[in-house]
């Protein structure tokens, strides 16, 4: 058969398999021939297939639909980032040199591209109205009403880990810079829902829909841009956590918003 190597070194080995036609198998131990999904656009009796043998390594439309060979599958680009099964959350593996693994959806999503809950920071309810006066560590002022830490992560502060439990959190500042500089971002789309592709340096993904986020105007921004929570409260005062946000042209991991707006949240573990 033939031995086929990617850019980075991983190989696989495709058998030659030979092929059937009528009830009659021919070249096998010589050719492998493996079927495409995609038909001829010139003849509706052909579609584009796969050949090799000790020679050649090419695509062709040699045999016609009748014939029997084989079949190789993919993960499409577009959806190696879905989960394996609905029983969420899983933990995607992207390769981080940190070890942090990213869940495959937002905390109370269903698949990858749900919105899932919005959270002020430290509460672990979502409600109706996102504002000061209505924030549970708040004195009705611009500051809190007690300091509920520098990083609430694994703490009772910590959605993702008061709802997931185990070794969920919400990811730190420097967990989510990590996700900036060492993953490649695209905007696109996943079911009708606008967001981030986030691939990492082994190839794989999660997606980060733009869900947009809660304040005192209420929702807003959704489908154009993204906004989830860190663990860190923000720089020089009590009353701003950094966050991660984006949109169609920009991402990073050092924003910070309001404790009291109502955000995203995608939670990591080790």
């Amino acid at each position: 058969g033939t031995l086929v190597t990617g850019p980075n070194g991983s190989s696989i080995f495709l058998p030659a398999a030979g092929y059937y036609t009528g009830p009659f198998l021919g070249s096998d131990g010589k050719a492998g021939e493996y079927w495409s999904s995609s038909s001829s656009e010139t003849r509706v009796y052909d579609a584009y297939q796969l050949d090799s043998n000790s020679k050649y390594f090419e695509i062709s439309t040699l045999h016609e639909v009748t014939y029997g060979l084989s079949v190789r599958p993919v993960i499409s680009p577009n959806n190696h980032h879905y989960c394996p099964d609905d029983n969420h959350p899983h933990m995607i593996d992207l390769g981080l040199s940190s070890g942090t693994k990213w869940a495959c959806c937002n905390v109370d999503a269903t698949k990858p591209e749900g919105y899932g809950g919005y959270y002020a920071w430290g509460e672990t309810a979502t409600k109706d109205n996102y504002e000061w006066s209505t924030y549970t560590y708040c004195d009705g002022t611009s500051s809190s009403t007690h300091h509920i830490g520098d990083d609430i992560a694994s703490s009772e502060y910590d959605v993702a880990h008061v709802k997931w439990g185990s070794t969920w959190q919400m990811p730190t500042v420097d967990q989510n810079q990590e996700l900036c500089e060492n993953c490649s971002w695209n905007w696109t789309t996943l079911n009708g829902v606008n967001g981030l592709l986030v691939t990492g340096p082994n190839g794989n993904s999660i997606f980060l829909p733009a869900a947009g986020f809660y304040n005192s105007y209420g929702l807003g921004d959704e489908g154009e841009l993204g906004s989830y929570w860190s663990s860190t409260l923000g720089p020089n005062d009590d009353y701003h956590a950094y966050d991660l946000g984006f949109n169609s042209g920009y991402w990073g991991g050092n924003s910070w918003s309001y404790l009291s707006d109502g955000h995203s949240v995608r939670a990591v573990c080790k």
